[in-house]
C-alpha cells in the first residue's frame, strides 16, 4: 500500500513537471520576450527585409527617378496634356524593341508631334507584352536614342501587362484621370517582380484623389503605398513578407463639418507591435498581439529643421523622416529604459525605407517606360486601322 502511495505521488509530481514545461513551451518566442526584446526582434526582421529588397533587381526599378536621368531638361507629363483613352484592348499584342532610326518613314505620331519608332508589333496576345534590352529598360530616357553597341543588345527584359487603362478627360471644369496597370516583369527569363497601380483623380469642382500601388518581389516581399484625398484624407505605407505585415504606417484624417469635429487616427505597426493614437485619446497607446501594454510610454520627437512651405504627407510619417519616436519601457523591477525607434531600426534601413516608399507614388519606371510604349502601340494600331 505504501509502495502504491509513493508511486502515485511520483506520478503526480512528474505530471506537474510535464504540465509546467508544456505550458512554458507552448508560448511563442514573442510571448516569452519582453516588449523591448519583441520590438527589437521586429526591427531586426524589418532590417533583413530591407537588405534583401535593396539587393534585388526590382529595387532599382521602383526607385528609378528623375535624379537617375542623364541631363537636366524637364519633360511634361503627357498623360495630362491631352484627352485620351487607351485600354488593354487597344494595345494588346507583342512588341519588340528595334533600333530607333531617324527616318520619317519609321516615325509614329505621338500626341501633338512625332517620335521615332522604337518598337514593332511582332505577334498577337491577350496581354500587352513589351520586350526590350534591360540596358534600355533601366534607362528609359534612352529608348529613342541610338548608341554605339545597341546592335549587340538582346531583348531580355519583358513586361507582360494583364490589365491596362489610361484615360484623361479634359473640360472647362478641369480634368479627370483614370489609370490601372497590373504587370509582371522578367529579366533574362527570371521573375523580377510584379507591379500594380490603381489611380483615380478628379481635379474639377469636387476634387478627389485615390491612389494605390504595390510592387511584389519574387522572394515573397512586397511594398505598397496608398493615398486618398477628399472628404477623408488617408495615406499608408506597408512592407510585407508572404502577406504578413513587417511594417505598416497609416494616417487617416476626416475634415470637420457643421455636424462633427475633425477626426484623426495614426497607427504604426512593426511585426506584432502596434502604436496607435487618435483624436479622442491624449496619449499614444502600445499594443502587442492586440493586447494593451500599459508600461510603455511614447514620446514623439519633432522633425528637425522643418522649413515653412515644404510640408507634405511625409511630415506625418515616421518612415518618411517626418518625426522620430522615443519609447520608454518600464522593467519588472520598476526601472525604466528609453529607446529611439530610428536608432533601433538603423538610420541606413530607415533611409532605404524612405526611398522605397517615396518612389512608390507615380513610379518613374511606369510613367516613362510602360506608358510611353503604350502610347506608341496605341498610335501604331490606330494608324494601321485607318490605313495610314
Amino acid at each position: 500500500m505504501k509502495r502504491n502511495i509513493v508511486a502515485v505521488g511520483m506520478l503526480l509530481a512528474f505530471s506537474a513537471a510535464l504540465w509546467s514545461c508544456s505550458s512554458s513551451d507552448d508560448k511563442t518566442p514573442e510571448q516569452n520576450q519582453s516588449l523591448e526584446q519583441n520590438l527589437t526582434s521586429g526591427t531586426q526582421s524589418l532590417a533583413v527585409a530591407v537588405d534583401e529588397i535593396t539587393a534585388s533587381e526590382g529595387y532599382g526599378l521602383i526607385t528609378m527617378s528623375d535624379n537617375t536621368k542623364e541631363g537636366t531638361e524637364e519633360e511634361s507629363d503627357e498623360r495630362f496634356s491631352y484627352g485620351h483613352t487607351i485600354t488593354l484592348e487597344d494595345i494588346k499584342g507583342v512588341y519588340d524593341y528595334i533600333l530607333p532610326v531617324p527616318d520619317e518613314g519609321t516615325s509614329t505620331k505621338m500626341g501633338n508631334g512625332y517620335w521615332n519608332s522604337a518598337f514593332e508589333r511582332v505577334g498577337d496576345s491577350d496581354f500587352f507584352v513589351i520586350n526590350l534590352p534591360q540596358e534600355k529598360a533601366t534607362r528609359p530616357w534612352k529608348l529613342y536614342v541610338g548608341e554605339d553597341g545597341d546592335s549587340e543588345l538582346d531583348n531580355d527584359f519583358n513586361i507582360t501587362a494583364s490589365q491596362y487603362n489610361s484615360s484623361t478627360v479634359i473640360n472647362t471644369e478641369g480634368f479627370k484621370f483614370d489609370y490601372e496597370l497590373d504587370a509582371d516583369i522578367t529579366i533574362e527569363e527570371a521573375a523580377a517582380g510584379a507591379i500594380f497601380v490603381d489611380w483615380n483623380m478628379n481635379m474639377s469642382t469636387n476634387m478627389s484623389w485615390d491612389y494605390e500601388s504595390e510592387f511584389s518581389f519574387p522572394n515573397g516581399y512586397s511594398v505598397g503605398h496608398e493615398f486618398q484625398f477628399g472628404d477623408t484624407t488617408e495615406f499608408a505605407y506597408n512592407l510585407k513578407k508572404d502577406g504578413e505585415v513587417l511594417f505598416m504606417e497609416e494616417v487617416e484624417y476626416i475634415r470637420s463639418t457643421e455636424e462633427a469635429e475633425a477626426e484623426y487616427e495614426y497607427a504604426l505597426t512593426i511585426g506584432n507591435i502596434k502604436i496607435v493614437k487618435n483624436s479622442s485619446s491624449e496619449e499614444y497607446m502600445v499594443y502587442r498581439d492586440g493586447e494593451l501594454e500599459e508600461d510603455a510610454v511614447i514620446t514623439v520627437l519633432p522633425k528637425a529643421n522643418t522649413e515653412e512651405g515644404e510640408e507634405d504627407e511625409s511630415d506625418d510619417a515616421f518612415c518618411r523622416h517626418g518625426f522620430d519616436i522615443q519609447i520608454t519601457f518600464t522593467n519588472e523591477d520598476g526601472t525604466q529604459e528609453e529607446v529611439i525607434l530610428s536608432e533601433l531600426i538603423g538610420e541606413e534601413t530607415l533611409e532605404q525605407l524612405n526611398e522605397i516608399f517615396s518612389s512608390m507614388h507615380d513610379m518613374y519606371f511606369v510613367k516613362n517606360l510602360v506608358d510611353r510604349v503604350a502610347r506608341e502601340a496605341y498610335q501604331m494600331n490606330m494608324q494601321q486601322d485607318t490605313g495610314e
